[in-house]
């Protein structure tokens, strides 16, 4: 392994990074108001309650309870982003939406999802969150007014209690309570007979989540209607949901070992793991119907259509402009990288960076961190503890799935070809590397 003396350069951005940026990366990520959170959840948990059927109370409230835990928990785990760049900047968005409904701002709560699902999710609490994940598709201010529009929707139309409640119902009622006596009292064949019975509940919530996504549509393009942002692009946004992946896919793997002059003549994509597991790719049938944003291309014509009958001219941007909106979904993907690192995903924080480096070669420090990472991970396969930083099961999109082929080559590389790599990659980089394996 190459031993390097750091200079002063070297130094100072040591010093950065183990003392300035710490101090600055962890506040970005603290709620500040976690107890008066806690309290207010639980004080929404008391008054839902009260207002169902006595059979369900004690059911519905522990459901709450634990959902109301796992997102404190959250919460204290810095899966959410609170720092002075993204957050107030969607956040305006957001109350923007509040305000031009006349919608009361203190029985929500706005929340930014570090992770990088395509997606946008609301509570029966009023809890509205936003994945960084989201913003690489958005073109403007006015799509995500939309985004934020739908899910408020949700909210007002009380979806997610309903949904509880309704499947509460059914779990308790007497017709489905006989169905479960009668498969037990069989001899053969008891437990296919149950997944049976549950995986039609399951599509017959599915059909429903369907109906709610199509109101919240609805709901949302009046709410949206109300702002002072403009429609023309909105439909487009059910493009962007269709095609999503999730992760980005800038550059194949294969490309990326040839431009950092890195040769493996023994891999191949085909090559069988070794440790890791890769699950069967769906079937395409069962994602379409369980999606969380199901029928895309209806509902952007249900879009269109509303929008054509009731004409809503206004402007794309009001908190900010189309470059700073670029520069926060450029600040997206490090942020949806740094908590893969966070959450210990080597594996998954070296693909991102690898993407990042492709989407913006001018950025000279994703470079050191890419470099950082393999050293990382080789310093993780000496010590028998590769695993625990690299997916031990992953569920390939695709046959093209690019994350799924690092995997695939990291599964497959020996102590010595990993560190083959990493000489590889810092003799064609060295000009931009800062910090050392040192």
């Amino acid at each position: 392994m190459r031993k390097e003396n750091l200079n002063y350069y070297n130094f100072y951005l040591f010093v950065f990074f183990i003392i300035v940026a710490p101090a600055t990366v962890c506040g970005q990520y603290e709620y500040k108001n976690v107890d008066s959170y806690k309290s207010f959840l639980q004080k929404n948990t008391i008054q839902n309650t009260l207002q169902l059927d006595k059979k369900i109370q004690k059911q519905y409230s522990n459901i709450i309870d634990e959902k109301n835990n796992e997102l404190i928990d959250r919460l204290k785990s810095k899966d959410f982003l609170f720092d002075t760049v993204a957050y107030p900047y969607l956040n305006s968005i957001f109350n923007h939406v509040l305000l031009s409904n006349s919608l009361d701002k203190n029985q929500f709560h706005f929340f930014i999802d570090r992770t990088f699902d395509v997606n946008a999710y609301s509570f029966e609490d009023g809890t509205v969150v936003c994945n960084l994940g989201l913003l690489g598709g958005m073109e403007n201010e006015s799509q995500l007014a939309m985004v934020f529009c739908h899910e408020i929707g949700h909210y007002l139309l009380m979806h997610s209690n309903i949904s509880i409640i309704s499947k509460l119902n059914r779990y308790n009622s007497h017709e489905f309570l006989t169905q479960i006596k009668q498969i037990k009292k069989q001899e053969y064949n008891t437990k296919k007979q149950l997944e049976n019975l549950l995986l039609t509940d399951v599509f017959d919530r599915s059909r429903h989540s369907r109906g709610q996504e199509k109101a919240a549509d609805s709901l949302g393009m009046i709410l949206f209607s109300n702002t002072k942002y403009g429609a023309k692009t909105v439909p487009a946004i059910f493009d962007y949901l269709n095609s999503a992946e999730g992760l980005p896919n800038a550059i194949t793997i294969q490309s990326f070992l040839d431009k950092e002059k890195i040769t493996i003549d023994d891999f191949s994509v085909a090559a069988p793991p070794k440790r890791i597991h890769f699950g069967t790719t769906e079937k395409k049938g069962i994602i379409d119907s369980l999606k969380t944003h199901p029928d895309c291309d209806k509902r952007k014509l249900q879009m269109q259509s509303f929008f054509g009958l009731n004409p809503k001219p206004g402007v794309d941007f009001i908190t900010g402009s189309k470059q700073d909106l670029e520069k926060i979904k450029k600040y997206a993907l490090f942020e949806e990288a740094r908590y893969s690192k966070d959450k210990g995903n080597l594996g998954l924080y070296l693909y991102q960076l690898i993407q990042i480096d492709a989407m913006f070669p001018a950025d000279k420090y994703t470079k050191s961190w890419i470099y950082n990472t393999l050293t990382s991970l080789y310093t993780h396969h000496k010590a028998h503890t590769f695993h625990e930083v690299v997916n031990a099961v992953y569920i390939p999109k695709n046959d093209k799935d690019q994350y799924a082929t690092l995997l695939k080559l990291l599964d497959n590389l020996s102590l010595e070809k990993l560190d083959e790599i990493i000489n590889a990659y810092y003799a064609n980089n060295n000009s931009f590397i800062r910090i050392t394996k040192n």
